[in-house]
């Protein structure tokens, strides 16, 4: 255990983590595990990752978040963390994106935060503590040709994550929500994409050269963002979007 994460204040904390199968919800899930933390993953996928409880659900099911709030905190007692990374995207300029893709981007990116946050926030409330951290996109802050849809659902994210950090606020709760926003990011996704638009190899190339560093985001640049979001490192840090970015949206 590196000792930055020895000394984040996150031992013990049970946290739930969304998108757990791979990516960036994986990475977070090692990560808070190394920091002591007790992560509920979940993912629509098998998990077969270690962690205090896994549970394969639908992220966009009310009755689902249900019984996943009830199961965790009947497990492990509270919910201190929530890390919304469950996410889709459907390439496709207006014209040419489907209805039902539109539709599933907003259901899985946006209502799927939207079930977490409604019903783990009462947890919180009745603790009076807690970190909400949603993983939005540099798509959520500046247009992306081609990513109509994604980038509706990433603002969204961004703007949802501001009112709600102002009602919890307003609760005198001291439970903080923010969202985090990374450029093109190392993982999965980026195969994802390149299949959308026709898999060939140079448009991962194309991609990397959009970047003022000519390269994607590591995973563990973003990790870092929502481990600081999580900690009390960060408790006055509240309703604002951490962009992971290396210059991106300078440009």
């Amino acid at each position: 255990m590196s000792e930055p994460e020895a000394n984040s204040g996150l031992a013990d904390t049970v946290i739930i983590v969304t998108g757990a199968a791979s990516g960036i919800g994986a990475a977070t899930v090692d990560r808070l595990q190394a920091a002591g933390a007790k992560v509920v993953a979940i993912d629509r996928m098998p998990l077969s990752i270690p962690a205090a409880l896994t549970i394969q659900m639908d992220v966009t099911s009310e009755q689902e978040w249900l019984s996943a709030v009830s199961q965790s905190v009947e497990k492990l007692g509270r919910i201190d963390g929530l890390v919304n990374c469950a996410g889709i995207i459907r390439m496709g300029a207006v014209t040419d994106l489907s209805a039902e893709d539109f539709r599933q981007s907003m259901q899985v990116n946006v209502e799927g935060p939207f079930l977490a946050m409604k019903h783990v926030l009462p947890v919180m409330y009745e603790q009076a503590s807690g970190s909400i951290v949603n993983i939005s996109s540099t798509a959520g802050i500046a247009g992306a040709p081609g990513a109509a849809g994604y980038c509706a659902s990433k603002g969204a994210i961004r703007m949802m994550s501001k009112a709600v950090a102002l009602e919890a606020i307003a609760s005198s709760s001291n439970v903080r929500v923010n969202s985090v926003h990374p450029a093109m990011t190392e993982t999965p996704m980026v195969k994802d994409i390149v299949g959308q638009l026709g898999g060939d190899e140079s448009i991962e190339d194309q991609m990397r050269a959009l970047q003022p560093s000519g390269n994607f985001i590591p995973v563990r640049a973003v990790v870092d963002a929502i481990l600081f979001l999580l900690s009390d490192a960060s408790q006055f840090v509240n309703g604002t979007e951490m962009v992971v970015d290396n210059g991106f949206t300078a440009q």
